[in-house]
């Protein structure tokens, strides 16, 4: 491993970014497949209501990292025979239906790496804390989502994030599985990897006490805590993972040895697809990638009311970095990419 973690220098590094960039509470962790996680640092408090510091096994909600357990899960599927990713939609979905009858030649592929031309979610809608199984596939049939257009033609492959198409693959996987799509993802990744303290079922967590509060500042630019979780089931795929540094740490741990999933599933998922807009990254299955300092890395980021995720693996240091904070609009991506360049040079 060329990268090297000296700690007086990651923390001073860490404790600027927190002051000078404002954060209510950050988590930052470090490591490596061959060592785990080698380095954690909490700054900051979970709660402004208690007062109760950061810990380091304190729970974050990843927001739209969720989407990378998603996209595992369909490849699974994918490995075992009971979907391939080039066929449409409604092959496995024959109820589903959109105002824009496009919709007819939307394939799952396309839905993993943003090219579907679906639209993204307008309102998630959690101050409706919907926790029937039943609600993902209202979602489904809902208004937003019946009477949607496209944005263009699906064989485009133009890149157009969509969380609404990432909310309908945890249907399909429910669709072929007969399973939810949460014990499902529950029983094939969270066991397997022995990641315990992750969820998608995030209101019946009963370690409440370990769940960081979301964040927003008011009109003084004072931190307070917002009045809705952001959590309800019929956007549980696209967003409402729960989980903490050491869980992500064996999430991330796994990919880059190569231990979970199959070598032909990664590869498959870390290949380009489609270019994203603006920033210079590239969209696999699930996994956004981008070149930094001539490495190539892979990962998600999540934004959410409350909450922001930034979690990046480099297989070419064996190194991941994870950067969490409990409030709207954190900087965490810039703290994540700064992170990396102190880290190798």
């Amino acid at each position: 491993m060329a990268y090297k973690i000296e700690k007086k220098v990651v923390d001073g590094f860490l404790e600027k970014q927190f002051y000078y960039r404002d954060f209510c509470g950050m988590a930052a962790g470090i490591g490596s497949s061959a060592r785990g996680i080698e380095y954690k640092k909490t700054l900051g408090t979970a709660s402004v209501k208690t007062g109760k510091p950061l810990e380091e096994d304190a729970v974050f909600h990843m927001a739209s990292v969720a989407k990378l357990f998603t996209a595992t899960g369909v490849m699974l599927l994918k490995e075992k025979g009971m979907l391939d990713i080039d066929e449409k939609l409604i092959s496995y979905m024959p109820w589903f239906e959109m105002a824009d009858k496009r919709y007819k030649k939307i394939t799952i592929r396309q839905m993993l790496t943003h090219t579907s031309a679906m639209p993204d979610v307008s309102d998630y809608h959690w101050e409706q804390a919907l926790t029937e199984e039943k609600a993902l596939k209202d979602y489904a049939t809902s208004g937003e989502v019946a009477n949607a257009h496209l944005l263009w033609e699906p064989e485009e492959g133009k890149f157009a994030y969509s969380n609404m198409a990432y909310d309908l693959l945890g249907l399909l996987i429910k669709e072929v599985t007969g399973e939810s799509y949460e014990d499902f993802i529950a029983k094939n990744i969270f066991g397997p990897i022995g990641m315990a303290d992750s969820t998608l079922l995030t209101m019946e967590r009963k370690d409440r006490d370990r769940m960081c509060d979301p964040h927003d500042k008011n009109a003084d630019k004072k931190f307070e805590v917002l009045p809705h979780y952001p959590y309800n089931r019929s956007h549980a795929p696209s967003s409402t993972l729960t989980s903490n540094m050491d869980d992500m740490a064996k999430w991330a741990s796994a990919w880059l040895s190569g231990s979970f999933p199959k070598a032909e599933t990664k590869e498959e998922m870390w290949k380009e697809y489609a270019q994203v807009r603006n920033n210079g990254e590239k969209m696999g299955l699930g996994w956004f990638s981008r070149i930094q300092s001539g490495r190539t890395l892979y990962g998600h980021e999540g934004m959410d009311d409350g909450f922001r995720a930034s979690f990046w693996l480099c297989p070419e240091e064996d190194l991941f970095i994870m950067i969490f904070a409990n409030m709207s609009k954190g900087p965490v991506k810039k703290v994540n990419k700064e992170l990396f360049e102190l880290l190798i040079s």
